[in-house]
């Protein structure tokens, strides 16, 4: 059964992680997603297990983006057709797990002997290990109800305009939002200030060099990129930011 591993913890103490795993598991397949999310930022990693989660099957998904380690937050592992998904109850892993169809949810035991800045080495790592070789960790049943949840949102629609909050900037700077339906050719984009005006493209080859252009991304969302240049850089937006965007 593949584990793969996404953390805002950095390579380091993700191979910590791993160690822990392969004594458990020698045989498991290990995939990186990432360990270099934004320190903190929940719906950052909360997008990307969103996105990739579908391509796995039979996967056990462990997350640590885990800002209140050590506190009174569950830690959880999740029940879904052909997946698992295990660390902290912080809404990381509702909208992948939403997505799929939850089945179960079960609140992990945490030992004394877990360090409480480590959870991901101490408690996530040895329950999805566990897992793998289909071996129950220490838990208890708890219902979904119980859990945190965070959503995408929806984008506002207005007369003449959308209202669209930006979920993630890739390595492009392309800015991928939570709108899913806009039609037509031409559009101006408005952030605080800037207006610019960007035309709807298939594909990021139908653009001209440095041009900005809106498309539907690989993962549903509108996008707004530019060709051979950076969106977000050139706007000045960051993930979380409201922008407007009229037809």
């Amino acid at each position: 059964m593949i584990i793969t591993l996404l953390t805002d913890i950095g390579w380091e103490y993700a191979a910590e992680m791993k160690g822990v795993i392969y004594s458990i598991n020698p045989r498991a397949t290990i995939v990186d997603v990432s360990h270099d999310i934004m320190p903190q930022n929940i719906m950052q990693g909360a997008f990307i297990l969103y996105s990739i989660a579908p391509y796995f099957k039979n996967s056990i998904h462990v997350g640590v983006v885990d800002p209140g380690v050590g506190t009174e937050r569950k830690a959880i592992a999740i029940k879904c057709k052909n997946a698992w998904f295990v660390g902290p109850d912080n809404g990381l892993f509702y909208p992948a797990a939403a997505r799929i169809g939850i089945e179960k949810v079960y609140e992990l035991e945490i030992e004394e002997k877990a360090s409480p800045v480590f959870h991901g080495r101490d408690v996530f790592a040895p329950a999805a290990a566990l897992l793998s070789i289909g071996e129950k960790p220490k838990w208890k049943d708890v219902s979904v109800a119980e859990i945190k949840k965070i959503d995408f949102g929806a984008a506002v629609k207005k007369k003449g305009k959308i209202e669209a909050r930006v979920l993630f900037i890739d390595r492009f700077g392309n800015i991928i939002t939570n709108a899913t339906d806009l039609f037509g050719d031409k559009f101006k984009i408005k952030i605080g200030e800037k207006e610019v005006i960007a035309r709807m493209v298939k594909s990021y080859g139908y653009a001209e060099k440095g041009e900005l252009v809106i498309l539907q991304s690989s993962s549903g969302f509108m996008e707004i990129a530019m060709r051979e240049g950076n969106a977000a850089l050139y706007l000045g937006v960051k993930e979380g930011d409201i922008i407007e965007i009229f037809f």
